[in-house]
């Protein structure tokens, strides 16, 4: 009996020590969920909560402590598996490593007081969650504090639930360095759920010894990242690398934006090698005062780079002369060049190039196929500049082949002023489609394997998704970002690859939020205008080069209500829009609408040069003569008078354009068709229901995690308690 009572006491204590205290969860600091306009109870909530994140602060003031860190002697027993400056000086590091439930953390900062972490889906902390740590000047003790962003104004509240992990945190003379960790998804209201999309990081200095205190911050910013990511490392075999870059070219500052292209021969290789991976070379230098100077804080234009390879010629001399040459300006380039149409590496802002899984390799070398490289190089001038500019790419081979030939295949909206986006909207969607018909005829029989994706856009975008059909059934989406930021455009690994078959669609569809416009918005390569891109890494290789879709010129105008223009029928316009947007055989215009262009120079509100504008230029010279009421204006004219503000015409061209017809473009290698341009329908299939918000069980969203470096008295009296039965049940049994 007493053996009995003994076991049955033994197994409560450990239950006890094993689970969480848990209590009803509560949010006192909680907004309501229909907060009045009343600035007066404003005020009295922010006063309440100012009270109650002093009265938490002061509560950790006198917390139980364990020894002070010896920092000259510290060492981290983690390893880190992604490490990046947060600033420009590298005054603050982040480093992290995580688990498929959890992510740990390591932030050093050049500061001796308060460091602040955060995580947001924008660039602010209104509503951010927030992390606040510092060491003790007085005994070296660390302590975190876990908070969140008011909604109305910049100031951190502290959370009543506790979901930051203090492992460590010491400081010398000038550094303070803290470890901390927490779940990816900790079910708290008030915490940032942690997964594959971008995350904004905000960081915050405090002033020396502002420990325990939240004072104003002396140094703050953010960065954009994504902390889900596969380890990119380079090989552990040598590697050889190629540098395709320009050499000192100018970039006038009448030019807002230029595409300049280059080819490159390959390096002579003895035999067929291996892309493994690349890097971006960005040397861009400002002019001033006729001399190029080195100036860290001057933001380079390049805005992104792509090398394509070049199909085989028999004609080497005259591709030997190109690649000694300086290149051209974009749409100035020899048409020989289309056949450069495959692309091999895509790096954009933000991005630190890629190195590819460790079973994939692209062909390099005449060996392998290609012996000529073109590299497109797109700058974004809207400082109005003059820059001298070196920039390229780094490109890493080896000798020892891997597994797959690998390739990379454009999809997405073709780039062209069809492309258009009206202003004033939250969320307005467009689309690409890759379609069955070309997949079908292009790829093999097994189909492919797709391994990573570069989602690409311009400025208002903020969501990209790589759709799959199979069939009439939307499967799992191949890539996502819905926090998407056009300052970090860095590749996307898939999970365990995708196979991607012979007759299966690609949709790459486009959210854009372009309520800071006041006037339309066309695709195009200016950073102002509008893309709608996906390069997709797979293997094995194929012919297939580009497979993209635009709204047909026919129903793209009569969706804005045009049926005719002077002197033009559409399949006139279709063929200037397909032949480039070249407008230099178009008819006479009426003296009326030429002068009244003189007055409206700028009507797309552009300053400086835009080169090769896809047809933005045709958009202004395309003169209305049906319906009457819009007669003698020229389309953009028309296009920026249309009562955007008005829902139900907005959602219309919104259906008609996304549902409805779609001219798709399949294109080969050598810049030949895969199948002839074709006019189809949007797919008809059924919609991936996505159920990763139904609810969770939250079960340790009330556990109370070490906030500050002490030894655990709760489990020193676990241990004691276990300590005392054990002895107790051996007496017992000795009786």
């Amino acid at each position: 009996m007493q053996l009995q009572i003994i076991v049955t006491l033994s197994a409560l204590v450990l239950c006890d020590a094993k689970l969480p205290r848990f209590k009803p969860h509560s949010q006192p600091n909680e907004l309501p969920s229909n907060p009045p306009h009343s600035q007066g109870l404003g005020q009295l909530q922010a006063q309440s909560k100012t009270e109650k994140t002093s009265r938490i602060i002061d509560q950790y003031r006198v917390r139980h402590r364990r020894e002070i860190f010896d920092s000259k002697s510290y060492e981290s027993s983690l390893t880190w598996a992604h490490s990046e400056r947060l600033d420009q000086n590298g005054d603050v590091i982040l480093r992290w490593v995580n688990t498929d439930s959890s992510i740990t953390f390591r932030l050093e900062a050049k500061t001796r007081g308060y460091v602040g972490l955060g995580f947001n889906s924008a660039r602010n902390m209104r509503g951010a969650d927030l992390v606040v740590a510092w060491v003790d000047d007085r005994n070296g003790n660390a302590q975190v504090l876990d908070c969140f962003g008011s909604e109305h104004e910049d100031r951190a509240i502290a959370d009543d639930v506790k979901n930051y992990e203090l492992i460590s945190g010491y400081q010398n003379d000038t550094h303070t360095t803290v470890e901390f960790r927490r779940q990816l998804d900790t079910c708290d209201k008030q915490d940032f759920v942690i997964g594959e999309d971008t995350t904004q990081i905000l960081w915050a200095l405090g002033p020396d010894g502002s420990d325990g205190q939240l004072p104003k911050h002396v140094k703050s910013g953010a960065r954009p990242l994504r902390l889900l990511q596969p380890v990119s490392k380079p090989e552990s075999i040598p590697l050889n690398h190629w540098d395709v870059r320009l050499t000192n070219l100018t970039i006038p500052h009448v030019m807002a934006t230029l595409f300049w292209c280059k080819i490159f021969k390959v390096p002579e290789l003895p035999k067929k090698h291996h892309i493994v991976g690349y890097e971006p070379l960005i040397d861009s230098r400002p002019i001033r005062n006729n001399i190029p100077v080195v100036d860290p804080i001057s933001q380079s234009p390049v805005h992104h780079m792509v090398l394509y390879e070049c199909a085989e010629d028999d004609d080497k001399h005259l591709w030997n002369t190109w690649s000694e040459g300086d290149g051209y300006f974009g749409p100035n380039r020899p048409s020989a060049w289309a056949t450069c149409a495959t692309p091999i590496a895509a790096w954009a802002i933000g991005s630190q190039g890629e190195f590819l899984p460790e079973n994939v390799g692209i062909p390099l070398g005449d060996k392998g196929g290609v012996s000529y490289y073109m590299l497109e190089v797109h700058y974004d001038n809207q400082a109005l500049h003059n820059v001298l500019d070196s920039s390229g790419i780094r490109v890493h081979y080896t000798s020892s082949l891997r597994e797959h030939d690998g390739a990379l295949l454009g999809a997405g909206i073709g780039v062209s002023a069809l492309h258009v986006i009206p202003p004033k909207q939250k969320q307005y969607r467009t689309v690409g489609i890759c379609s069955t018909e070309c997949t079908q005829e292009t790829l093999p029989e097994d189909g492919v394997n797709i391994v990573s994706v570069l989602l690409h856009a311009h400025g208002t975008a903020r969501k990209i998704s790589l759709k799959h059909i199979r069939g009439t059934q939307e499967l799992p989406r191949i890539s996502e970002e819905n926090f998407y930021d056009s300052h970090y455009q860095q590749s996307r690994m898939v999970p365990r690859g995708r196979k991607f078959m012979r007759g299966d669609t690609l949709i790459t569809e486009c959210t854009y939020d372009s309520t800071s416009r006041d006037k339309p918005i066309l695709g195009g390569y200016s950073a102002k205008q509008e893309m709608c891109l996906s390069f997709i890494l797979y293997y094995p290789r194929t012919e297939l080069a580009g497979c993209y879709s635009m709204t047909p010129v026919k129903e793209f105008f009569e969706t804005f209500g045009v049926k005719e223009f002077y002197g033009l029928n559409f399949m006139q316009v279709e063929n200037i829009f397909l032949s480039s947007g070249s407008f230099e055989n178009l008819p006479p215009q009426p003296l009326m609408e030429l002068e009244a262009q003189k007055h409206n120079v700028n009507e797309t509100g552009e300053q400086g040069m835009q080169g090769d504008d896809q047809g933005v230029g045709l958009m202004k010279e395309l003169v209305i003569w049906e319906p009457p009421e819009f007669r003698n204006k020229s389309f953009m004219a028309h296009l920026n008078e249309m009562p955007w503000a008005e829902p139900l015409l907005t959602e219309q061209i919104e259906k008609t354009l996304y549902k409805g017809m779609h001219m798709t473009f399949c294109k080969k290698r050598d810049d030949t068709w895969g199948v002839p341009i074709q006019i189809q329908s949007y797919p008809n299939y059924t919609e991936l229901i996505n159920n990763e918000t139904s609810e969770k069980s939250c079960h340790y969203k009330s556990v109370r995690l070490p906030s500050v470096t002490k030894t655990s008295s709760s489990a020193a009296i676990q241990y004691s308690w276990l300590t005392i039965l054990t002895l107790c049940m051996a007496l017992i049994v000795a009786r």
